[in-house]
């Protein structure tokens, strides 16, 4: 009997196995449906979460630009008959959000230089560079019989400053800090980062210019060409040129109905890269006083 024993477990055994095999044969959805388990079992030990699946790779179109420029922070061209008297006062030296509006109904704006935000709007991959700024379909026409105001800056950070001399620069150059020189600019942005940049517009004050401003973009062995938002569009800048009014600028001053004017003596030559000189507070019959002898000179 103790032999026999052995015996019987060994064909319960066979027999429990034909009859879980006769079950999956009969059933074969049964056995796609383990088999999927399974698989899927095996690509998640694999591959990882599946989240990592859907994240964004690196591309050219992957570059956001954002104009970032301070409201009170830009030049206005104003006719040589504008009437200051009528102009609300500034803030500290500063333009106000009045002052903005009068010299928005009566002259154009000019900015002395762009400040965009650039970034990296993808998830994963290369780098993003961002080089070769330059002017596009330029043009040069005269300049215009008008006055500059200026609306100082208090200062801006963390910025790269990139000027370009429109008619004679290929491309934008960035402003060395330490050496006051300059060096060939190019960004490159890893996924997620953002950077600024502030472009001063260039050029002798005999001449006025128009046209786009644009910038390689490339990640790996894609590049595209895109243009930069100035004033908030992608239509492209207006440098109106004072010509030889550009020797007078003027700019708020710290005291309610006066103004600071800043001179240059006939023959200098000016660019928008330099300064006024002779700094000094001045009334509106004092513009007009100076308007009226630059218009005398050559």
């Amino acid at each position: 009997m103790a032999g026999r024993k052995p015996a019987n477990r060994r064909k319960k055994t066979s027999k429990s196995r034909q009859t879980g095999l006769g079950k999956v044969m009969k059933s074969p959805a049964a056995a796609v449906a383990s088999l999927a388990v399974a698989g899927a079992s095996l690509a998640v030990a694999v591959t990882g979460p599946a989240p990592d699946l859907f994240k964004s790779e690196t591309k050219p179109a992957s570059l956001t630009m954002e104009p970032i420029n301070k409201r009170g922070v830009t030049e206005y061209v104003l006719p040589l008959d504008a009437r200051f008297e009528e102009m609300p006062a500034g803030v500290n030296g500063y333009c106000s959000e009045p002052v903005i509006e009068w010299l928005r109904k009566t002259g154009k704006e000019v900015p002395p230089y762009q400040r965009v935000s650039l970034r990296n709007t993808a998830q994963d991959g290369a780098m993003l560079a961002v080089s070769n700024v330059r002017a596009a379909d330029l043009r040069k026409y005269d300049p215009q019989p008008v006055i500059r105001f200026v609306c100082p800056d208090g200062g801006n950070a963390d910025t790269a400053v990139l000027h370009l001399k429109l008619d004679q620069d290929p491309q934008a150059q960035q402003v060395d800090n330490d050496s006051h020189g300059t060096k060939p600019f190019a960004f490159n942005l890893a996924p997620g980062e953002q950077g600024n940049v502030e472009l001063h517009l260039l050029g002798d004050l005999g001449h006025s210019y128009s046209g786009r401003i644009v910038a390689d973009v490339a990640t790996g062995a894609q590049v595209e060409t895109v243009s930069l938002p100035l004033n908030g569009n992608r239509d492209g800048f207006d440098r109106v040129s004072a010509g030889k009014f550009a020797r007078l600028a003027v700019s708020p001053s710290m005291r309610p109905g006066s103004f600071s004017c800043s001179t240059s003596p006939p023959g200098t030559v000016i660019d928008e890269s330099s300064s006024n000189s002779g700094l000094s507070e001045c009334s509106p019959g004092d513009i007009r006083a100076l308007v009226a002898e630059i218009a005398k000179t050559p």
